[in-house]
């Protein structure tokens, strides 16, 4: 196998992707905006993703005994995966039967994963062992995730958030089509430098086909990565029309609800209200060292910045407008 090495710049801090994965690591400069450079020294943070015969994943990285089990369940991607997790002091294990496995060690800020051949599409094997752990390792640093698409409007992060289907990726590709700045579709990283800053790794958002033939005519898609189950995902950084950013000061959150009419309403909320579209996928995956952290540093962001409730409506062209007059009001 061919060995791949990537170094780029994360806000500031450095991060290494190395490893001999063909497909995980030769496009991932294409998965990836986050800028590459060329630096000495021990990185920040460290990826290595490695392929692995089946046979050969408890040799190479065994796991440690069952009392240390934490979670267990079943993962969607392609097929249905069973998974485990472990944690052992400052190491914790991600388990995919018969996919691969997942070791961070928080210590040193590095992460391996092995993966198995012929299991999961490399475009979910990307998702599983390479964002997966970065967004842990992240956390690490004060890094959270959140549950959220969002978009840039006059240089202001106006973020979504809601349940599952609520639409905070159609919302990001309505923005989109009116040429504004998108950040990212469904996972929104945020940290704190002197105010908080909407921020994300990647340029491709993920929109359903029925979504895209529904609410847009003549949907400038960009440039296609994937197209997976209906899902195609779409590259913003290689297209002429579609803008991407990678960072922003986050001014808005906003919870999506969908009515099925054809206005949209945007009203005042309280923050406690965001809390059950946030918090059930944005708390429940963090990692238990720094579960209590995100907690505190999530709560912090809805006392501090303004929150709205937005009855998402089908008139695509009046969600993007009322958005626009939000954000000219923060």
């Amino acid at each position: 196998m061919n060995n791949y090495s990537y170094l780029f710049d994360v806000f500031g801090k450095t991060l290494r992707v190395h490893g001999d994965w063909p497909d995980c690591l030769k496009d991932l400069s294409s998965w990836y905006a986050m800028p590459q450079i060329e630096k000495t020294g021990t990185p920040d943070f460290s990826l290595e993703i490695r392929g692995v015969h089946p046979e050969d994943i408890n040799k190479q990285m065994p796991l440690p005994a069952d009392q240390h089990k934490r979670r267990s369940g079943i993962m969607l991607v392609n097929e249905k995966l069973d998974y485990s997790t472990y944690a052992d002091g400052h190491r914790n294990w991600i388990d995919y039967a018969g996919a691969g496995r997942i070791l961070l060690d928080f210590s040193r800020s590095t992460a391996i994963s092995l993966v198995c051949e012929n299991t999961v599409f490399p475009t979910y094997q990307k998702y599983l062992f390479a964002d997966h752990p970065l967004d842990k390792l992240f956390s690490s640093r004060s890094i959270f995730s959140m549950h959220a698409s969002c978009a840039s409007i006059n240089g202001k992060g106006i973020a979504f958030t809601g349940d599952s289907g609520a639409g905070k990726s159609t919302a990001a590709f309505a923005l989109l089509q009116k040429g504004l700045p998108i950040i990212t579709d469904e996972k929104l990283l945020v940290l704190k430098d002197a105010e908080y800053f909407a921020c994300s790794i990647s340029d491709i958002i993920k929109v359903r086909y029925d979504a895209m033939s529904k609410f847009f005519s003549s949907p400038d898609c960009g440039l296609e990565y994937d197209v997976i189950n209906g899902e195609h995902y779409i590259k913003l950084g290689g297209s002429n029309s579609s803008t991407y950013q990678n960072r922003v000061p986050l001014k808005v959150l906003c919870l999506l609800e969908q009515t099925g009419q054809d206005k949209t309403e945007i009203h005042p909320v309280s923050p406690t209200r965001l809390i059950g579209g946030l918090f059930p996928v944005t708390i429940t995956s963090v990692n238990p060292q720094f579960r209590a952290a995100k907690f505190e540093f999530i709560m912090d962001i809805l006392k501090t910045i303004e929150c709205r409730l937005v009855k998402f409506g089908t008139d695509m062209d009046d969600f993007a407008a009322k958005i626009k007059k939000l954000a000219g009001t923060v």
